[in-house]
């Protein structure tokens, strides 16, 4: 008995101690759980506010941003997404059938993005009215910037033929012998015709002529233009493609003037041509042996009255550029600051379509 009631104490003091272990387990565990309970608010605290942060830097994001489920439905927009979301409807038109791109949604230019996601898609809408308007100011202001140093060099080069024109009309006006009177009128007459010239430069430059086609073969075309710019048929040399037929009007006037340019810098300079063909369109390779265009003159050389000549109005270049603009070519200088002028000329063969206008001359 007395064995049995030992072995009861026993008992009573293993349980006491393991429910004292199991409080203190209790209390400890206790004590943890609220430690990840106050974890737990505070992370919920931060994903609340970075949550907000994101809605809010959506919301005020420019561009609309619609995310669209696999079912087609529309799970959630920011505010801009919203808006356009109603211009587009307004406008009859469904962004599923739409590609990715610039389209209108009534007045509005809106260019179109889509993001792949898991389940569905991101849509990007950016609204580029306002940026089109901008453009177009900006276009506008280059123009009239242009507009401005055009008038300013006008006025430049036509004083210097006037001024010159107004004093020898005074000294004729005073009389004297008739040898004096008929010099001093020739150099009025010589001053006029430099005005003459810098309109007739101008006008062509404004409106270059189109739409007389006068076909000829690159041979012929540079022949003409070898005559008429005074550069003998000793000193050009013509290679590659010289049957193929162009519009003779058009490349006679711009060889001419590349022509002219080469023995104006060096009079006994020789001039090859190399012409070649290829997807409708004719390229020349026009090069002398002269000392070339300085590289601060190059960058400028397609500019309206740069010239390093005493009489040159500075036309030329820019005349032949904006010819074979309105033809769909293009000319172009490949070597700035080195001996010896390289230009390439680009246009239509005769009877091809010819290309939307290309930029007037590009200098590299």
């Amino acid at each position: 008995m007395n064995r049995d009631q030992e072995r009861l104490q026993q008992g009573f003091e293993q349980f006491i101690a393991a429910a004292r272990e199991l409080e203190r387990s209790y209390a400890a565990l206790k004590q943890r759980t609220a430690a990840v309970d106050l974890e737990l608010q505070a992370t919920n605290r931060a994903l609340q506010q970075a949550l907000h942060e994101r809605d809010t830097i959506f919301a005020a994001l420019p561009i609309g941003l619609v995310a669209v489920r696999a079912d087609g439905g529309v799970s959630c927009c920011n505010r801009e997404g919203e808006r356009l979301l109603a211009a587009a409807e307004a406008a009859g038109i469904d962004l599923a059938q739409r590609l990715p791109g610039e389209c209108t949604f009534g007045d509005l230019l809106v260019r179109l993005r889509r993001v792949e996601l898991p389940e569905g898609e991101l849509v990007l809408l950016e609204d580029r009215s306002h940026v089109q308007e901008l453009e177009r100011e900006v276009h506008r202001l280059d123009r009239l910037a242009g507009l401005s140093e055009l008038a300013l060099g006008v006025a430049h080069e036509i004083k210097n033929p006037l001024n010159g024109v107004m004093g020898f009309a005074a000294l004729l006006e005073r009389g004297g012998d008739a040898e004096a009177m008929r010099r001093h009128a020739g150099k009025v007459v010589q001053g006029v015709r430099q005005v003459d010239e810098i309109v007739r430069s101008l006008l062509r430059f404004a409106c270059p002529e189109r739409g007389r086609s006068r076909p000829a073969s690159v041979a012929t075309v540079v022949a003409e233009a070898a005559a008429a710019a005074g550069l003998p048929a000793a000193r050009l040399r013509l290679l590659g493609a010289t049957g193929a037929r162009v519009d003779a009007g058009a490349l006679a006037r711009v060889l001419t003037n590349l022509f002219r340019n080469a023995i104006e810098a060096a009079p006994t300079a020789t001039v090859q041509v190399e012409a070649a063909v290829g997807n409708g369109r004719l390229e020349l390779i026009v090069q002398d042996d002269g000392p070339g265009l300085a590289r601060d003159l190059a960058a400028r050389a397609f500019e309206p009255f740069v010239s390093t000549k005493e009489r040159g109005t500075g036309l030329g270049l820019p005349l032949s550029a904006r010819v074979l603009s309105f033809l769909g070519g293009d000319l172009e200088l490949l070597n700035p600051g080195q001996p010896g002028a390289r230009f390439r000329v680009r246009l239509p063969l005769h009877g091809s379509p010819a290309p939307a206008p290309a930029s007037e001359a590009v200098t590299t």
